[in-house]
């Protein structure tokens, strides 16, 4: 299976797209981690969409045109088979930032912090290289176990009548717990609409 495929943009745009969200990240840094529902919802998915821009700038650019990094290129493709490593490593990332203390460690220490953009810019490049080498099923899998997983950890923020995080107030982690519960139902149903028609060709075989 190739990584290389038609993109309805070009890479400039993809390129703009990722520089644009990530100065964007960088900003606002302090104003979206001042609150958690902030920090979990927008500024941590910002830094990852800013990986899946970037990745998809590559994919659409030259250099990911048959001949240019080939041997490079079929390496990758040994250790991402089927794109399931690449969505395992994701799926403990996000499992990662949805702990407390990762949210905590963050503000206090500048290596996380800087951790975290590094963590998931490549993330979010791996998901979208994995998201295209995985099948539907592999696809409904790993979206089905991040969605329980969200809505485990949100319906948890909610029910807990203490504080997990020291640098969040309690109210905030409720609306924290609300907005994970909301995106465990939106995504996949977003996911289920945009792939209506493949899984539909997929269930008359």
């Amino acid at each position: 299976m190739s990584i290389c495929f038609r993109l309805p943009c070009g890479p400039r745009v993809y390129a703009g797209m990722s520089a644009a969200l990530l100065v964007l990240a960088i900003v606002f840094n302090t104003a979206m981690t001042r609150s958690m529902a902030m920090h979990m919802l927008v500024h941590i998915p910002l830094i990852l969409f800013a990986g899946i821009c970037a990745s998809a700038a590559w994919c659409s650019s030259r250099w990911a045109k048959p001949g240019f990094w080939k041997r490079r290129v079929r390496n990758w493709k040994k250790y991402n088979e089927q794109g399931l490593p690449g969505l395992l490593l994701c799926s403990l990332v996000a499992a990662y930032w949805m702990i407390p203390k990762s949210l905590d460690d963050v503000l206090l220490l500048q290596g996380m912090a800087l951790g975290k953009y590094a963590g998931l810019f490549i993330s979010g490049m791996v998901l979208f290289n994995s998201l295209r080498r995985a099948n539907s099923v592999v696809k409904l899998f790993f979206l089905g176990n991040f969605s329980w997983m969200m809505a485990i950890v949100g319906l948890l923020y909610q029910e807990e009548t203490s504080r997990l995080c020291n640098a969040y107030l309690l109210s905030d982690q409720e609306v924290a717990g609300q907005g994970l519960v909301i995106l465990a139902v939106v995504v996949p149903i977003a996911w289920l609409l945009t792939e209506r028609n493949r899984l539909c060709r997929l269930m008359s075989k």
